[in-house]
């Protein structure tokens, strides 16, 4: 089974194997690939939403005619049934012949398998992937999908954070806490939570580190400080 890489990265891997795949190498296909990859359940997209996305500088006529085109080469690149249609109006792709790792950390969270859902996600969704002429509903909509599950991802690494912290394993709670700012530096909470366990874990120049990275970014980008909240988390580490 091929497996679509989203996230941190774009392309077509063999599941079981984790070898690259590089028949559909061109962006805008690896992108079309994508958007029926990711579609609601129903799975199948209808045809003139795809070509506003991906064909925007064309009629009706001749986008439709590129995308007929593009799922012909995907048909014959990917394995037989890969590619989904319902009349001449919708176009989709079948996830148990590609799956798509997006799909699955999605799935995965929705589950409460956050472990094995953060071991997905490796990166913004279609990260590096530029597609040429395609127009800004496209540009809309990977800013959407990508904020989605940015969110998702931050969420579930904060959740790990606080059930490693219950369990009292300081040091996994760390590393999730950790991982969570990365994906989110500007967010306060999550970096007052990571303050507070670097400071219960004995690391208060981390602590410290970790609380003016976030004065400075706050300053910088929205010309506020830190909440009181904040600073007195601040002020019982140094009085210590």
């Amino acid at each position: 089974m091929l497996e679509l890489q989203t996230l941190g990265g774009v392309g077509l891997r063999i599941r079981a194997g984790g070898q690259s795949e590089a028949q559909v190498v061109q962006p805008k296909r690896l992108a079309l690939l994508a958007y029926l990859a990711v579609a609601p359940r129903r799975r199948c997209r209808r045809r003139d939403t795809i070509v506003t996305l991906f064909w925007p500088e064309l009629d009706q006529e001749h986008a439709r005619g590129a995308l007929s085109q593009a799922l012909r080469y995907l048909r014959r690149s990917l394995p037989e049934g890969a590619i989904l249609t319902q009349g001449e109006e919708e176009a989709g792709l079948d996830r148990e012949v590609v799956g798509c790792d997006a799909v699955t950390f999605a799935e995965r969270c929705a589950a409460d398998h956050l472990e094995a859902a953060m071991a997905i996600y490796q990166g913004p969704f279609l990260e590096g992937l530029f597609v040429t002429d395609a127009g800004p509903e496209y540009e809309q909509w990977v800013l959407d999908e990508r904020s989605w599950l940015g969110r998702l991802a931050t969420a579930a690494a904060g959740t790990l954070a606080e059930r490693a912290e219950r369990l009292t394993d300081l040091p996994a709670a760390v590393e999730w806490a950790r991982r969570a700012v990365l994906m989110a530096p500007g967010d306060e909470v999550i970096t007052a939570r990571l303050i507070r366990l670097l400071d219960q874990t004995g690391d208060r120049a981390g602590a410290l580190r970790e609380y003016e990275r976030l004065r400075l970014r706050l300053k910088e980008e929205f010309q506020v400080a830190p909440s009181h909240e904040t600073q007195a988390l601040i002020a019982r580490i140094l009085e210590r």
